[in-house]
């Protein structure tokens, strides 16, 4: 069993071959974009929800997170709709973060 733990632990710790003529985008897609606007409006809502941030804190960073979207965001007709959709799913799990935003059942 020990012959076989020791090159298999050097075989993951090694480096993989990379391949050098790729290039990397660094172009964010529409679904990541709205992925890490759901995770922010979520972290903000659990911070609320846990009295850990103030209403204007809260104000600030949602801000931020909406106006990191738009600049992210490649199509620009369906930024408001992925926005409303990503409060939508957080008023799923934290109805009382958004008190002046009514979800229709």
């Amino acid at each position: 069993m020990k012959r076989l733990l020791l090159p298999l632990l050097v075989a993951l710790a090694l480096p993989n071959a990379v391949n050098s003529n790729e290039k990397v985008s660094s172009e964010m897609s529409d679904i990541e974009t709205n992925k890490i606007l759901l995770g922010q409006v979520l972290s903000v809502c659990y911070a609320v929800d846990r009295n850990h941030i103030t209403m204007k804190q809260k104000i600030d960073m949602l801000g931020f997170a909406l106006n990191l979207h738009e600049r992210a965001h490649g199509n620009k007709q369906t930024i408001q709709e992925d926005q409303m959709n990503a409060v939508g799913k957080v008023l799923d799990i934290f109805p009382d973060c958004f008190p002046e935003v009514k979800k229709d059942k």
